[in-house]
């Protein structure tokens, strides 16, 4: 008998955008394989899946550092 386990999911939000972008953290164990996404409405804007939690989460943090804008000082 081939017994299949259902599919372990889970979704976290990770930071909201100013602009009400919002950044998904979402994971499957099966295997395990990690997808971040931008969504703004209904709209996806970027996503990306990667098998390292580590990368996921360092690729949500760049998409947020690069939606901040930039501090500039004045000369």
């Amino acid at each position: 008998m081939n017994a299949t386990r259902p599919l372990e999911r889970y979704a976290e939000r990770l930071w909201t955008a100013s602009d009400g972008t919002v950044c998904i953290l979402a994971t499957c164990d099966t295997p395990p394989i990690y997808s971040v996404a931008l969504i703004r409405g209904a709209q996806v804007l970027r996503e990306r899946r990667l098998y390292g939690l580590a990368s996921a989460q360092m690729l949500a943090q760049g998409w947020k550092d690069s939606s901040q804008p930039s501090l500039t000082v004045p000369v």
